[in-house]
């Protein structure tokens, strides 16, 4: 990113390090726009308010609201609800929402996506990610909510409690807690959101999930050693690191970079504060008792209990006063503390035992964001986790191309002498491959050659309707169609009505729940193209554009046998091979795009 008529999209920018981001990029870079997006309307006005201060060159712009859900982005200068991500999940319609995004409709996911507004509105050159995502996602805790869950469904079981909305509502909250799906999902829309965009780069500031420590870390929000609950979160955040790596691999996606700091980041201010978390607050009756929030906390005055054979840890406030100050209002905690942002808030001996050596020790926001900049410059820092792994793993060898000709040339071998040719079952996935190499195949056994597809013995071309016709004789004749079917993979015929189909059917995906599939063109045509043997005119039209363009790609430049020609994008033999042809189409022809880029 080099231009001076930028946009620079900075996610979680009201934060401790994207606020230091935006500061560090707005002097360095100079974009003539950096945007804030945060969750809530008072932290991302604060920032924007300081930022336009410091940066007068820059248009600074403010979005709030939350990224992982469906919602608008909304500008600061406009006033919309703001639940926490918590008091959003109680609301009914947003969990049924949830579910539906993680395990539903993608496409209606993506056109509701917050995110994706957010990106489709700033349409950024560059994104930087500052989001704490594995903690957000991680700690819904899928743990607690699975004890709930299975108590409850005892219980059911059993006859002592019936079923009930409660349960019905554990229920669904246990099952959008799942921070995989979540963190899929998210992966998938920003993917697909910033390359229809254009977006240059994309650099996320990830988290190790210990602070760099390992299982022995004694840091654990009160749970057990190790907590399930804190290696989830470094599970999600090594998770995240994973499908960037993919996305670095994804052709027409924006450079990928990863800073993961290794250790404690801190810190925005030291003061006498008042201290703020969730905690649980009778209701004004004192009936009820709730979770909140971004709340101060008020003191008790502490009571004796004598210890019995159990103990009830259910929060009541049922016999407690609180400590009252001189003006006779409850008092609230305040203390000499360290403030770290989102990392929390530390008093002197938290902050001094976490930042000693040997512990989680310290990083500077600061020094997060300066990495963050040099990498948005393109600058090597040393310091991008995915350009570390793309140099660690094992890549293609030179041996395993030799031993690829060999294991080919003895299949072949093995199906002359058996007379069973070896064409695919279906295995990898989504049939697509198989119904292509089938397909093929087929091909193959009429005509040959490329040449053979494309013209007839006189040198005519052949169309798309005789190919069709060609190729229905040459399924229903062979023994081959059997196996097709007992895989999975309808047979559609010439006439668009007709399937030749076995027990089992993989497209669509059986649901036991929702397993009688409504059925029209459009349907068919997309479980055709997705899985189904297809001998239409349509489709035979279709593969003699592919031969077409196989056929030209062979000198495309040069000599057939340049070292310039031995690429992807040519298909250089003068037979048909099923899966050369096959790879070419997955190379070359699919949308999105099929091949590896590194």
């Amino acid at each position: 990113m080099s231009d001076r008529d930028s946009t620079v999209l900075i996610l979680g920018g009201a934060g401790l390090v994207g606020r230091q981001c935006a500061k560090s990029i707005g002097r360095t870079l100079a974009p003539s726009r950096i945007v804030i997006a945060a969750l809530f309307r008072k932290e991302t006005r604060e920032t924007v308010t300081e930022l336009r201060q410091q940066l007068p060159h820059v248009e600074v712009q403010g979005y709030y609201g939350n990224l992982f859900v469906r919602g608008e982005p909304t500008p600061i200068d406009r006033r919309a609800p703001e639940p926490s991500p918590r008091e959003f999940a109680d609301i009914p319609e947003n969990r049924r929402a949830i579910f539906e995004d993680l395990y539903e409709d993608f496409e209606a996911a993506y056109r509701d996506s917050f995110l994706v507004r957010l990106v489709k509105t700033v349409k950024p050159d560059a994104v930087v990610d500052t989001v704490n995502t594995a903690t957000g996602i991680s700690y819904q805790d899928i743990f607690s909510s699975s004890f709930v869950v299975s108590r409850g469904l005892r219980e059911a079981r059993s006859g002592t409690q019936p079923l009930s909305p409660e349960l019905e509502t554990d229920v669904e909250n246990h099952l959008i807690s799942a921070s995989v799906p979540q963190l899929i999902l998210h992966i998938r829309l920003l993917q697909r959101a910033l390359s229809e965009i254009g977006t240059r780069i994309y650099v996320k500031v990830g988290t190790t999930g210990t602070g760099g420590m390992g299982l022995n870390i004694p840091y654990t929000h009160g749970e057990d050693k190790p907590s399930p609950t804190l290696m989830s979160k470094t599970a999600t955040a090594f998770a995240h690191t994973g499908l960037l790596f993919l996305m670095a691999r994804t052709p027409n996606c924006p450079i990928i970079k990863e800073i993961k700091p290794a250790a404690m980041i801190g810190y925005r201010r030291i003061g006498f504060q008042l201290v703020k978390g969730p905690q649980y607050r009778p209701s004004k009756d004192r009936s009820r008792v709730r979770l909140v929030s971004g709340e101060a906390y008020h003191l008790y005055e502490a009571r004796k209990q004598t210890l019995g054979d159990t103990l009830d840890n259910e929060p009541t406030f049922d016999g407690f006063s609180t400590v009252n100050d001189g003006d006779g209002k409850p008092t609230k905690l305040t203390l000499p503390c360290v403030n770290t942002g989102e990392n929390g808030i530390f008093t002197r001996g938290e902050f001094e035992a976490i930042t000693a050596l040997g512990q989680m020790e310290f990083v500077t926001p600061e020094e997060i964001a300066d990495l963050v900049t040099l990498e948005l410059q393109g600058s090597n820092t040393g310091r991008d986790v995915i350009s570390a792994i793309d140099s660690s793993i094992l890549s293609p060898s030179y041996k395993g191309g030799l031993i690829r000709s060999v294991a080919v040339e003895e299949l072949e071998k093995l199906e002359r002498e058996r007379g069973v040719p070896s064409v695919a079952i279906g295995q990898l996935g989504p049939p697509q491959l198989a119904k292509y190499l089938y397909e093929a195949h087929f091909l193959r056994e009429l005509y040959g050659t490329v040449e053979g597809v494309l013209s007839d013995e006189d040198g005519k071309p052949r169309r798309g309707g005789d190919v069709s016709a060609a190729l229905e004789r040459s399924v229903l004749k062979s023994t081959l169609r059997h196996t097709i079917t007992s895989v999975g993979i309808p047979i559609l015929l010439a006439d668009g009505e007709t399937v030749l189909r076995g027990p089992v059917i993989k497209i669509p995906p059986y649901n036991k729940k929702a397993h009688v599939v409504p059925l029209g063109p459009e349907r068919i045509d997309r479980f055709a193209k997705k899985g189904w043997v297809d001998l239409r005119p349509s489709h035979a039209t279709w593969w003699l554009e592919q031969f077409r363009s196989m056929r030209r790609s062979v000198y495309r430049r040069g000599a057939k046998w340049s070292s310039e020609r031995l690429d992807s994008r040519s298909y250089l033999s003068d037979e048909i091979r099923i899966g050369e042809v096959v790879a070419w189409i997955f190379n070359n022809q699919i949308d999105p795009p099929g091949h590896r880029i590194k």
